[in-house]
């Protein structure tokens, strides 16, 4: 049975539900426990599940994953392949959410693709190297370095089986010339940079429908639902078109909604200092931290200081070229103003030399780079608004509407340096070359991109509450827990170890 969405807020709507999403505490009556007038649900086993309305389950399966990014579908993987019933739950029209939009930098050791480049390190002998450092500042938990080496190795397993047993499409791992200093540890999808939505989600997903897996669309989780003894055993669902409500019953409930860099509410609470700046990706509204706090768990890191998550440029793919290719960075005083080797940090770069907005100027050099052509090309085609190109600096500062002395004085010096060999002024060590006309520029605005705190969860990857115990059948993903600095190989790694865990129930 579905309830309209009138018929629902008759009887108190998702607040009153004793995980709903606007709920701060732990229950609706005034206790915060069961309200003494509370129905029984419908259902027989789940008459006694805490609430002031009916549950009426519409559906029962074994795991029910909200949220269908790189987290949530990597979730699903093992699962999938164990045979096990699984719901998918997308508040969109289709799946992805912000992950469809990411650039796909992912970070993993020991892959079969990378063996069989001649890249030599194996993810046992990458644990040992990084396993003190990975597992420091947690010694309050005697289960962490266990959980940690488990995660690191399911970025390896991620990758294998997205490959073998899902057929997505990533690229040879580039070399030594065309990634200095991480081409050991770098892996793109099939196209390059910005690629991932098409070579990596896209078969993930068909795989997984093939295997059984039900993806429901337009479909925001409004609350999660109890039983008296504390468990998670679902959520209810409203349909984003219609409003009506569904209930859900699960084994294992996954929260894999993301950040909450779109949420301005939360933004002016944990990280005030970006809340004036218009949110590059759209949607990540936090739904996932109300629920589960609802639910009992605890929030943590979601003041975090990983800035280079928390702002980004507009064009989020630009800003990883220049670890492929040489390029200049300038603001619009015509000056340059960080390293270009690791621009991810050239939006809060940017801030902190009181400006909005920059310019990345690069050349022929990066059309021609394998790892990036497709997105180089693409970014432009779509940012025609903000791109510029010529073949003298007069006429490219004419373009970008920045002093051309100070521009050709900013490449007399960034030229000096490249025959000194040594970047004296920002330390770049990476693609220190001079750029040869025709010139190209891309402007950037200074954007809030993606968070990174949420919930810490414990050795099953079950949501901690504030006495650091698990919660039965809530499990988390991806950038809805702390510590992800919602990278996407964070977001894949937990993801896939989640579903190693539900695998096995």
């Amino acid at each position: 049975m579905a309830l309209s969405r009138r018929d629902f807020l008759k009887v108190g709507g998702s607040a009153c539900i004793v995980a709903g999403a606007g709920a701060v505490l732990a229950g609706c009556s005034p206790n915060g426990g069961q309200s003494n007038d509370a129905k029984p649900a419908e259902g027989g086993a789940d008459a006694s599940v805490v609430g002031y309305e009916p549950v009426s389950f519409d559906k029962e399966t074994d795991i029910l994953i909200i949220g269908t990014g790189y987290a949530g579908l990597a979730a699903a993987m093992a699962p999938a392949l164990a045979g096990k019933k699984i719901v998918l739950a997308e508040k969109q029209q289709m799946m992805g959410g912000d992950s469809a939009g990411s650039c796909c930098f992912m970070f993993a050791n020991g892959t079969q693709l990378q063996l069989d480049a001649g890249i030599p390190t194996t993810i046992d002998e990458y644990w040992e190297s990084v396993k003190d450092t990975q597992t420091a500042g947690f010694d309050q938990y005697d289960w962490y370095p266990e959980w940690v080496k488990g995660k690191t190795y399911a970025n390896t397993k991620f990758v294998d089986s997205a490959i073998n047993d899902f057929g997505a499409k990533f690229q040879k791992p580039a070399t030594d010339e065309e990634l200095p200093r991480l081409a050991s540890s770098v892996i793109l999808p099939g196209d390059g940079i910005g690629t991932g939505g098409i070579n990596i989600l896209t078969p993930i997903a068909a795989k997984l429908e093939e295997l059984g897996a039900e993806f429901v669309y337009n479909s925001r989780a409004i609350a999660l639902i109890k039983d008296p003894e504390g468990a998670v055993i679902g959520a209810r669902f409203e349909d984003t078109e219609k409003g009506t409500i569904t209930d859900i019953k699960a084994a294992a409930t996954v929260l894999a909604t993301g950040g909450f860099a779109d949420n301005g509410e939360m933004v002016q609470r944990y990280i005030p200092d970006w809340a004036n700046y218009a949110q590059l990706v759209h949607g990540c509204m936090g739904e996932g931290h109300k629920l589960g706090v609802a639910a009992g768990g605890a929030l943590s890191g979601m003041d975090s200081s990983f800035t280079y998550c928390n702002l980004m440029g507009d064009i989020p793919n630009c800003t990883t070229w220049g670890y492929w290719t040489p390029i200049v960075l300038v603001l619009p005083n015509g000056k340059r103003f960080i390293k270009e080797d690791q621009s991810h940090d050239a939006a809060i770069a940017a801030v902190e030399a009181g400006y909005r907005e920059w310019w990345s100027i690069f050349d022929q050099k990066a059309f021609d780079a394998r790892c990036i052509a497709a997105s180089v090309e693409s970014n432009i085609k779509t940012h025609e608004d903000a791109y510029v190109t010529a073949n003298t600096l007069d006429e490219l500062a004419a373009g970008m509407d920045v002093p051309a002395e100070t521009l050709k004085a900013t490449f007399a010096r960034y030229d000096e340096l490249v025959a000194a060999g040594e970047d004296t002024d920002f330390e770049k060590k990476a693609w220190l070359n001079s750029l040869e006309p025709p010139y190209h520029a891309l402007r950037l605005n200074v954007c809030r991109y993606k968070t990174s705190g949420g919930f810490m969860v414990g050795p099953n990857n079950q949501v901690l509450d504030k006495e650091d115990k698990e919660i039965p059948g809530l499990y988390a993903a991806g950038a809805v827990t702390t510590l992800s600095y919602a990278s996407v190989s964070t977001c894949m790694a937990t993801g896939y170890y989640v579903g190693e865990t539900l695998a096995a129930l």
